[in-house]
């Protein structure tokens, strides 16, 4: 039976895909044609019976009769494979048993010999008649195959011609000769039809086929991308809810520090640094929302270009030591020289994210932003002693407003790795993430390496207060 494409077959060959198509439908119609033989079988033998000698017609119908039981056999057998998961084997495994389709029509024609002008002439032409069915009903049944359609017929024309020739130049004299040549000319006229015929139903089998595997496959297409726009719909509506949400606690705080303003103004002196702090809430996590919003819209300029990676980790150092101070951390780094290229706003805007998140979420231990040639790449890594993230959350970390449920995540926003993610992507940089609860996190950014770089001097360590420099990161 014919199958349309489905999922199995998205990787399949289109032209391997409608082979095994046109031969599914063969097999399927040549069963039909293989029951014609069995019944026309006993009628041809029983026409024959007391015309023919025994042992020739006996000779030829257990030869007939071996071909149509190995012809159903195949047929059954292979039909009922599932080309599906094995297309080639199916294919080949049709291939080895093809011949016994163009021999049986070969075989049956030969009975010719038999019984050409030795028997009534009303046996002949049922016989005849026979043959003529054989050929006709073929192209409908069998030219899906054109190669196994093409010999059959040529086997049938060439078996019916061979005996008729033979009686016209060694038997036939006068009339009997014209006619001979005439039978012959008839024959090799609907030979000719037969494989025109059976050419252009084979080009009409195989239009069909291609158009159902390209309909299919669009079919596939369009599905795929319903799915991927409604799980974009999705996503939106989930950043939406969550930026609501967030949203909320610090305006609801301004509200409420506000109406303490207006009721008792002898409490502004506490009152407005509260009010700062959440307006500056409001405003970091809007300035990340458009981040978020541009690099999504592909809004981000790309402006590559060669930069030593001291001068980056060193505006970093210079940038991110006050905050690690203040929090009683270590800052150190470790400089491997080298020369990278990518984008020197957009690269510190990534490390920056992971310095301020690493800073964020140590209690104690420090904070080490390292880098390291590795091939032709360079590794930029920002390791911190906080809790560490466990195994269950760490695919979901680069997703938008994801928070780890870790103590000290609910100040943030969950927007920093996302935008960290598509920064990347923006730059064709490649970023990983390691972690082990209770013993700190990992990022990792890798930039190309720009070979034969001048050397890049070391920078010195910045230095913490000595009281926390007792545990090293692990």
């Amino acid at each position: 039976m014919a199958q349309a494409p489905s999922t199995a077959t998205a990787s399949m060959d289109r032209e391997l895909w409608i082979d095994c198509q046109l031969t599914s439908s063969f097999l399927s119609s040549a069963n039909t044609s293989t029951i014609g033989f069995a019944v026309a079988l006993p009628v041809t033998l029983a026409v024959l019976y007391g015309y023919v000698e025994h042992l020739w017609l006996g000779l030829w119908g257990t030869a007939v009769l071996l071909l149509v039981s190995h012809r159903f056999w195949a047929g059954h057998s292979l039909g009922a494979m599932d080309w599906l998961q094995d297309p080639v084997n199916f294919l080949r495994r049709f291939k080895y048993h093809a011949w016994a389709w163009p021999l049986s029509s070969g075989t049956w024609a030969a009975s010719l010999f038999l019984y050409f002008q030795r028997v009534p002439l009303e046996n002949q032409f049922i016989c005849l008649i026979v043959l003529i069915g054989m050929g006709a009903f073929s192209v409908s049944l069998m030219a899906a195959r054109l190669d196994i359609f093409r010999r059959y017929v040529d086997y049938l024309a060439f078996m019916s011609i061979l005996p008729i020739g033979t009686h016209a130049v060694f038997w036939a004299r006068g009339s009997d000769n014209l006619r001979d040549v005439a039978l012959m000319t008839l024959i090799f006229v609907f030979w000719r039809l037969l494989r025109k015929t059976g050419t252009r139903y084979h080009a009409t089998s195989r239009q069909g086929f291609g158009l159902a595997y390209d309909n299919e496959h669009l079919i596939a297409s369009l599905r795929l991308q319903s799915i991927t726009a409604f799980e974009a719909i999705q996503a939106k509506d989930r950043f939406l809810a969550n930026a609501a949400h967030d949203l909320r606690q610090p305006i609801h705080a301004l509200a409420f520090y506000a109406e303490l303003l207006r009721s008792d103004s002898k409490d502004a002196p506490q009152v407005v640094p509260k009010i700062l702090t959440a307006t500056d809430s409001v405003n970091t996590l809007f300035n990340s929302l458009f981040d978020f919003a541009k690099l999504e819209s592909n809004g981000v300029q790309v402006n590559k270009q060669v930069m030593p990676v001291c001068e980056l980790i060193n505006q970093l150092v210079v940038q991110f030591s006050p905050a690690a101070h203040a929090k009683n951390l270590y800052f150190r780094n470790r400089i491997t020289p080298a020369y990278v290229l990518t984008d020197s706003l957009l690269i510190q805007r990534i490390l920056g994210n992971l310095l301020a998140n690493a800073i964020r979420y140590s209690a104690h231990g420090g904070v080490l932003l390292s880098s390291r040639v590795r091939g032709d790449r360079v590794w930029l890594e920002v390791w911190d002693t906080g809790a560490g993230i466990a195994p269950e959350h760490l695919p979901y970390v680069f997703r938008e407003f994801y928070k780890v449920p870790t103590l000290g995540t609910e100040e943030g926003f969950g927007l920093g790795l996302a935008i960290v993610q598509r920064l990347c992507n923006a730059l064709d940089h490649k970023v990983y993430v390691r972690s082990s609860v209770g013993h700190g996190t990992r990022f990792r950014v890798e930039l190309p390496l720009v070979p034969h770089s001048p050397y890049v001097p070391q920078l010195p360590l910045v230095q913490a207060p000595r009281a926390q420099q007792q545990r090293p990161i692990k």
